[in-house]
Formats: structure tokens, sequence, C-alpha cells
């Protein structure tokens, strides 16, 4: 054996060894996003529930001042209500450029599994010339594996689209009852009824959108834990692949 041919194959083991020591901390890294996931999950879900419960209450308290002529506490609800659709708006812009972020991220882990799934490939290949039966139905097995992985992957990206498209429309729309509550304004500090039904009317459009916006938190908390779990599986698999020396 050559020096050149026992070089290259110290080269070719040092970069499996480099691979197998960085999959455990590549895993790691996954897990412990996947548990930030889940708790900022949990947070903004029970953000977006105490949103839902005070404009509710907000809106119960502007009919009853109302109802009283109290023009002072009219005043003084309203400001409240405006300020508040104020920040949610705000709010409602890092939801989107978050969502933008988690479409990179499932582009990325779409990506990954591509290579994962050809490198399985490859290797039914090569174990279907040299290897014994039971060589090929591992490699069988680890490219269902992959082929299955990246499904799901497909699948989340599919779902961050959605969800982006979506927050953007919700986005949109809050912008726009905000600036048409500016344009009420003069005509409802003067008590003109049309201007007052129109405000009522907004501000009962903006509780909808952040019924929904709790509706889709809940819903993310579910697709985050169900990724959390597939990673978990995939976790298991690439050990079991380790503990085989594949």
């Amino acid at each position: 054996m050559n020096r050149v041919t026992v070089w290259t194959i110290s080269l070719g083991l040092c970069l499996l060894a480099g691979v197998a020591q960085a999959q455990p901390r590549q895993n790691a890294k996954e897990a412990a996003q996947n548990s930030r996931e889940i708790r900022q999950d949990k947070k903004d879900l029970a953000g977006d529930l105490a949103d839902v419960r005070w404009l509710e209450t907000q809106l119960n308290l502007l009919d009853r001042a109302q109802a009283r002529r109290d023009r002072r506490e009219e005043d003084r609800i309203r400001k409240k209500i405006r300020a508040f659709l104020k920040r949610e708006t705000a709010e409602a812009r890092h939801d989107l450029a978050r969502d933008r972020r988690e479409i990179a991220k499932s582009a990325q882990e779409v990506r990954h599994e591509r290579r994962e799934v050809a490198k399985d490939a490859r290797e039914l290949k090569q174990e279907k010339r040299s290897g014994t039966a039971a060589d090929v139905r591992d490699a069988r097995r680890d490219v269902r594996r992959d082929v299955r992985d990246l499904r799901d992957d497909r699948r989340d990206r599919r779902d961050d689209i959605r969800d982006a498209k979506a927050s953007a429309a919700r986005l949109q729309r809050e912008k726009e009852i905000l600036r048409e509550l500016r344009r009420l304004q003069p005509d409802i500090r003067q008590r003109k009824l049309a201007a007052l039904r129109r405000e009522r009317a907004l501000f009962q459009e903006f509780l909808k959108i952040t019924r929904q916006d709790a509706r889709e938190s809940a819903k993310e908390l579910r697709e985050d834990r169900r990724e959390a779990r597939e990673d978990r599986r995939e976790r298991r698999d690439d050990a079991r692949e380790r503990r085989e020396g594949r």
C-alpha cells in the first residue's frame, strides 16, 4: 500500500469520525430549539387568550358607558382600546417576521433531508452490488426512513408558508382598521351615529382577528409538538445507525 493510498484512507476515516461527532451535537441543538419553540408557543397562546379577554371586557365597558351617556368614560375606554390595537399591530409585524424565519428554517431542513435521501440511495446501490442480503435490507430501511422524514419536512414547510401568508393577511387588515379609525375620529368626537356604529364594527372585527390569533397560536403549538416528536424519532434512528456503524 503506497503512501497516497494510506493518506486517502486516513483522511476518509477522519471525515467519517467528524461526521459522527457532529451529528450528536446537531441533534442536541435541534432538541434545545424544539424546547424553546414550544415554550414560546405556550407563552404566545397564553398572551393571545389574555388579549381576547381584555378586549372583550373593554368593549363591554364601552357599551355600558355609551348606555349611561358617560362621554368622559367613553373617551377613556376608546383611548385604551386604540392603544391596544396599535400594540397588537406592532406585535403582528414581529409575528410575520418570525413566520418568515420559520420558512427559512424548514426549507433548510428539506434540503438536508434531500441530501440524506440521496446518500441513502447511493449506499443502497453499493450494498446491492457488494453487500449481504441483511445489508441491503438495512439500506432499504434507511431509504424508507429518510423518504418519510423528507415528506414530513416538506409538510412542515408548507405549513410554515401557509402560516406566514395568514399572518401577512391579518397584519394588512389590522393596519387598514387603524387607518380607518383615525379617519373616523373627528366624527366620533362629534358623536355622529354613523361613525360610532362604524367604530364599533371595526372594534368587533379586530376582536375577531384577535380570536383568530389565539386559534393560530394553539395550532402552532400542536404543530411544534408534532415536529418535536418527529425530531425525536429521527434522533433515535440516527443513534441506531451510529451503533450499527453505518
